[in-house]
């Protein structure tokens, strides 16, 4: 299958050429960008054609996937015209910008049998599968979630931009959004936000939230752009606690670790690698048997 990748984000450049690259489904990378020259393209292993306008990529390119890594107002414009002319999208977040906008084109991917999907890719990470499993082993859900998740963003990007569809709500509110689909498969009940900190023009750049959901589950967090960057994500439930190393947005070439705490132990694990607990796959981790048998909290 062809891609044809349109816009040369800084998220493009980093993470979809080389997962595209490394992809074997995948046969010829076109680009389409405005500003972008050969000399200034990272090097491709299976190189395309370079374009200067999307549109007139779309309408000469086979029908393949593409990959829309634009500004956010841009989104709409390109997902809508690489569905008319048979193309797979899959989308930056935020895919869309209003929900009318979501489901005209969801029901235009529905009519013509394509995918259309929005690129929010930390629940796939085995780590998600690896704390359900150390839960289970422990003898206890988890069932509540501390979120924090402050991205540094700088002044000139146009996530700072109203108008080019900025905004932290924008930028972060698609991890907030699906939390509770990634951890209970459940939608929130009631959500409270909280707007910490806006720009002159009033453009939210910070928020707190509280989420409750079925079951007595709930979510707190800090989104934005404004503070010291953090990516943390701790669960915690009636028999442990976990922590995850940035839970939304881990490099390709980095290896993250979660740290558990039970009532009777604390220890790290990895999902890729074994460890001191003894864990190598998803469902295998058991504390220590000395740690099993103590009677001390660290």
């Amino acid at each position: 299958m062809d891609l044809l990748l349109i816009g040369l984000s800084r998220f493009a450049r980093r993470r979809v050429l080389p997962a595209a690259s490394a992809t074997a489904g995948i046969t010829t990378i076109d680009i389409a960008s405005a500003h972008a020259d050969p000399a200034s393209l990272p090097p491709l292993e299976k190189p395309g054609r370079l374009h200067r306008d999307w549109r007139t990529a779309l309408d000469t390119a086979r029908p393949g996937l593409v990959y829309v890594s634009l500004a956010n107002s841009d989104h709409a414009a390109a997902v809508r015209h690489a569905l008319n002319a048979g193309h797979h999208v899959v989308v930056d977040k935020p895919a869309l910008p209003d929900t009318d906008t979501a489901r005209e084109l969801v029901a235009l991917a529905r009519s013509r049998s394509l995918v259309l999907a929005e690129a929010v890719c930390y629940s796939f990470h085995p780590m998600f599968a690896e704390a359900r499993a150390i839960a289970e082993h422990s003898g206890g859900a988890l069932t509540k979630a501390v979120a924090v998740f402050t991205p540094p963003v700088p002044r000139d990007d146009f996530r700072f931009d109203r108008a080019r569809g900025g905004g932290a709500f924008a930028d972060t509110g698609p991890y907030l959004a699906s939390l509770g689909r990634v951890l209970w498969q459940a939608e929130p009940e009631r959500l409270d936000v909280l707007v910490t900190e806006r720009t002159d023009d009033g453009l939210e750049t910070a928020y707190s939230v509280l989420a409750s959901y079925p079951g007595g589950r709930t979510a707190v967090g800090h989104f934005g752009f404004t503070t010291v960057y953090q990516n943390t994500l701790r669960l915690l439930g009636e028999s442990c606690a976990i922590d995850f190393e940035r839970p939304f947005s881990l490099p390709p070439d980095l290896t993250s670790a979660l740290r558990v705490q039970t009532r009777t132990s604390s220890t790290s694990t990895g999902p890729n690698r074994p460890t001191a607990c003894g864990c190598s796959s998803p469902g295998s981790w058991k504390p220590p048997a000395a740690d099993r048998a103590s009677s001390t909290t660290p």
